[in-house]
């Protein structure tokens, strides 16, 4: 089946490849309302965007068992395969990072209780899940590369 963008690859390549381009935008937007002290619209862009993530991959790994993988060109050992196996990896790598420590890092999110201004938390709770989200915010920005990355190499490179 055909994707949308005029490449090799398929639709559900495509949609994965725009939500890697848009993933890190929402994720940042989400750091900045962070910043900014806007707890709720934080927690609501970093809930969705985590959500719609993990269920794509989720979605795509199982196209991607059903339908097989890409195949590779050359010989086992071709410049292609060596590249097109260790992206693959190390893109495997990051985003199984990325989706642990976001899930963690949701689950430590909800340690935040209601009071008179909004969302608030406990200030060592607050510093950790600082730190953590920046780590996540790495994760997803390497997954994010990685992906498109990947992306061009297996379905634009000739």
């Amino acid at each position: 089946m055909a994707g949308i963008l005029g490449t090799r690859a398929s639709l559900l390549s495509d949609l994965l490849l725009a939500s890697l381009l848009l993933l890190i935008p929402l994720f940042l937007s989400g750091y900045i309302f962070a910043r900014r002290k806007r707890g709720s619209t934080h927690r609501m862009i970093m809930v969705a965007t985590y959500g719609v993530v993990a269920v794509f991959v989720l979605i795509y790994i199982i196209h991607n068992f059903v339908d097989g993988f890409p195949p590779g060109r050359g010989g086992a050992l071709s410049s292609y395969n060596v590249i097109y196996l260790s992206t693959g990896l190390i893109h495997s790598l990051f985003a199984t990072l990325a989706l642990i420590m976001g899930g963690y890092q949701l689950y430590t999110g909800y340690s935040f209780t209601s009071g008179k201004r909004g969302w608030s938390m406990d200030a060592k709770k607050r510093q950790r899940h600082q730190a953590n989200g920046n780590r996540v915010l790495i994760y997803f920005s390497l997954t994010a590369a990685t992906g498109i990355f990947f992306y061009y190499w297996v379905f634009i490179s000739p």
